[in-house]
């Protein structure tokens, strides 16, 4: 799947969650085939689960799902419904690896072969955090698939930790659920809402943790298939840029010498990169602001103070000139405009 300059048409997943979503809709009474269509989404995908979903039509789908159901942890059944990891080829390359930890630098590394609108982040310390954000979905609330995201996340890491693993913390950027006894019977650890990422918070002993040996000869096969699959140099490096810009942003750390370093390169290289994939710097920031802040707007309560540091603006009123010059309105009043609300 591609991964040079996405915008909401461009951002594809697989389509295979389809097939857990089908069922699960229908174990609730609904019609999942009638409520694609109303997301655009044609059932002959339901056939293929390699073929590509936009992101934003599978965005749609999970929030008129849950408001049509009733049901506000609609995402997080669909997640605990997925059980074992079902991200292509790449499921195959994961239990190669000899540490969690590098399971998990080889998901990130390669998880745009399964879907190029989802940027990753690992980052090591005392306290390991694994990151994620979904970006170029248009104005929409990406709460359903954010729940579904973090869900599947934890049990891929379950997958190669042992079913009675759990993180020291899940953490979402939304707000609490009003019923959020089914998130602490899945996750078994404290769970933290309207936090500045969404993700999990992992212990260091459980990236060290060795996954069973298996034939050498086979992991080169593997990796051999993967990169048949891999996309071009400078779609790959587009691609990494966005990550650590969405990483950096909560910390005020976005310039582009700083992400330059975190690369490991000067801004001269940098840019020259991004201009291989048609792209630049600031595009590029701008394209992860936008989505940044219509996902925190639209999917909590936050104050305009809170949300205007975690994209990088040192002031409220900053946040609110840029956001007026691209939406054309004040972000709290574009906040205030009519939306679906979730019954329970």
């Amino acid at each position: 799947m591609g991964v040079g300059k996405l915008t909401p048409t461009s951002a594809v997943v697989r389509s295979s969650l389809l097939g857990e979503y089908h069922e699960l809709a229908r174990s609730l009474g609904l019609d999942p085939i009638a409520l694609m269509k109303r997301a655009g989404i044609d059932r002959s995908l339901l056939n293929d689960p390699d073929l590509p979903l936009p992101m934003r039509a599978l965005v749609k789908l999970l929030e008129i799902t849950a408001e049509a159901s009733g049901i506000e942890d609609f995402g997080l059944r669909l997640g605990e419904a997925r059980r074992l990891p079902d991200i292509g080829p790449l499921t195959l390359m994961l239990r190669e690896e000899a540490t969690v930890r590098d399971a998990l630098r080889t998901l990130i590394a390669y998880f745009h072969l399964h879907s190029n609108a989802v940027y990753m982040h690992l980052e090591e310390g005392d306290n390991p955090i694994i990151t994620f954000d979904i970006i170029a979905v248009g104005n929409r609330d990406c709460r359903q698939t954010i729940d579904t995201s973090v869900v599947s996340l934890t049990s891929t890491l379950r997958w190669l930790l042992g079913e009675d693993w759990s993180p020291a913390a899940a953490c979402f950027t939304h707000a609490r659920p009003l019923y959020r006894g089914r998130y602490d019977r899945f996750f078994r650890c404290p769970i933290d809402f309207l936090h500045e990422f969404n993700g999990l918070v992992l212990r260091r002993k459980d990236l060290a943790k060795a996954l069973p040996a298996s034939s050498p000869a086979l992991r080169r096969e593997v990796q051999r298939y993967i990169r048949t699959l891999n996309v071009g140099p400078s779609a790959t490096y587009a691609h990494r840029v966005t990550q650590v810009i969405t990483m950096a942003l909560p910390r005020g750390e976005a310039r582009a010498p700083t992400i330059a370093h975190y690369l490991g390169t000067d801004c001269r290289t940098l840019n020259r990169r991004l201009a291989r994939a048609k792209l630049n710097y600031s595009a590029v920031l701008e394209e992860v602001r936008k989505n940044l802040a219509t996902q925190h707007l639209l999917g909590s309560d936050r104050p305009l103070s809170d949300i205007c540091g975690l994209i990088g603006f040192a002031s409220v009123s900053a946040f609110g000139r840029w956001f007026k010059s691209v939406y054309h309105d004040a972000p709290s009043s574009w906040r205030r405009l009519p939306r679906h609300r979730v019954k329970h």
